[in-house]
């Protein structure tokens, strides 16, 4: 099953570090980039829908229905793969791995593992992960090898579904 849209935006957030839990208070705007609060507290307009939001199906807040349309389109890796909101958490995922693990490239590898998925990488996952950074390295991007390594980890279908 596939985490709706508020669920996998605060489970990012959380991955991060960065997810507010603060319960009560005024709705916000999802468009902030400090907003980092839990998503069920976006504020929602029924005349202009957050892009985010209308992209992973979140209900059309001027219809009533028992339950939500799931759909699987291109646009929804696109925005995972291409979107500010992306590159921003996947930079503050490199930042907290490095805070984490200091310069150590397993370590590094391994507290992004941990702090994404709340397990460490397999052998196989730590020499997928350090032939990415080798391959990025040899890349020029204006992303860093590190940035582009936690984005793809955000990316993965172990964040986005639940078994």
């Amino acid at each position: 099953r596939r985490l709706d849209i508020e669920a996998w935006r605060d489970a990012v957030l959380a991955a991060c570090g960065n997810l507010d839990l603060t319960l009560g208070g005024p709705s916000l705007n999802l468009n902030d980039a400090n907003n980092r609060r839990r998503t069920f507290y976006a504020a929602v307009s029924r005349h202009d829908l957050n892009p985010m939001l209308r992209l992973f199906d979140f209900p059309d807040p001027n219809l009533t229905s028992e339950r939500r349309v799931i759909t699987t389109v291109p646009m929804q890796q696109l925005f995972v793969l291409n979107s500010d909101f992306m590159v921003r958490v996947a930079r503050e995922l490199a930042a907290r791995a490095e805070r984490e693990a200091g310069n150590d490239e397993a370590r590094m590898v391994q507290a992004a593992y941990e702090a994404t998925f709340s397990r460490r990488p397999t052998t196989d996952e730590q020499a997928i992960a350090r032939q990415f950074l080798a391959a990025a390295r040899e890349e020029k991007s204006s992303l860093s090898p590190w940035v582009q390594f936690c984005q793809a980890l955000l990316a993965t279908n172990e964040l986005q579904f639940v078994d």
